[in-house]
């Protein structure tokens, strides 16, 4: 199993198994933590731009 994350206003943070799509969120049957508040919503918004920064992520176009 590998990993997909997001995050909304380094507020609200979702990690699950799920793909990210409609079908992958509605149909599949994944596990998934959805954490509103705290440090880790900013922590994975802080490490995200990290790996932005430092060319190993890209934004899909």
């Amino acid at each position: 199993m590998h990993a997909k994350l997001a995050v909304a206003d380094r507020r609200v943070l979702l990690v699950s198994s799920a793909n990210l799509t409609h079908s992958g969120v509605a149909r599949s049957i994944e596990a998934g933590l959805l954490v509103h508040g705290g440090t880790a919503p900013q922590r994975a918004a802080e490490h995200i731009a990290d790996l932005r920064g430092k060319g190993l992520l890209e934004r899909l176009r």
